[in-house]
């Protein structure tokens, strides 16, 4: 396996260290710590199974959505509430790539795929990783797959469509078993008790990231767009 493709859980837990140490500093959260995040966790995925790794594949496509507009708007804030409030301003919050003449009639922003609706799908997959993993300690004789499963369907699956969800189930029956996971989350030969260790400082470190976005969005009513 090329290094550069596995899960290295130090250094997720030292890009979301950084995006909580900005927000401290500047009650926002850098796209490009946040954008990082997201590749490098899916590594994660990748190296549990194809399978897993291609129902989580539009997380990475989401990421890159983030890098793009914090580069676009770079000069005139450094955060990504920032480029909301901005997208805000300029009517562009419920651009999806899809919608855009419909709503703009602009041609030049045609591709264009809005910050704001971009990280409300995030906040929804922190939700599903913060239901999955307190699931994995909590029932530790659950299966893996049930784990998947179950996280899906209370964090995403209300927001997919049938055809969608339908996919996401075969994914998860692909799941491995939890010997696997912990192997690739803290390396082979560690004790279940390091892994559980873990996964409860990985939990740690998102959840203030979780909450204040979603405070964030809630305050603003950002929670229904399209």
């Amino acid at each position: 396996m090329d290094q550069n493709d596995k899960y290295d859980n130090e250094k997720i837990l030292k890009l979301l260290t950084e995006a909580n140490q900005f927000f401290e500093q500047n009650r926002d959260y850098p796209p490009y710590q946040i954008a990082e995040f997201l590749i490098e966790f899916c590594k994660l995925f990748k190296q549990l199974g194809k399978l897993l790794y291609f129902a989580f594949s539009d997380v990475i496509e989401k990421a890159q959505v983030i890098k793009d507009r914090g580069n676009e708007y770079n000069e005139q804030t450094k955060g990504i509430y920032g480029v909301i409030q901005i997208e805000k301003q300029k009517g562009l919050m419920e651009l999806n790539g899809e919608n855009n003449k419909q709503i703009l009639k602009n041609k030049t922003l045609a591709n264009y795929q809005s910050m704001a609706r971009t990280m409300l799908r995030i906040i929804r997959f922190f939700n599903y990783l913060k239901i999955m993993f307190i699931d994995v300690d909590a029932n530790r004789n659950k299966k893996f797959s049930d784990i998947c499963s179950d996280a899906y369907n209370e964090a995403l699956a209300p927001y997919h469509t049938f055809m969608v969800r339908n996919a996401a189930k075969a994914a998860w029956l692909a799941a491995p078993s939890r010997t696997k996971v912990f192997e690739t989350f803290v390396g082979p030969n560690q004790t279940d008790e390091v892994a559980y260790a873990a996964i409860k400082k990985f939990v740690n470190a998102l959840e203030p990231i979780r909450l204040n976005f979603w405070d964030y969005y809630n305050t603003n009513k950002l929670t229904n767009l399209p």
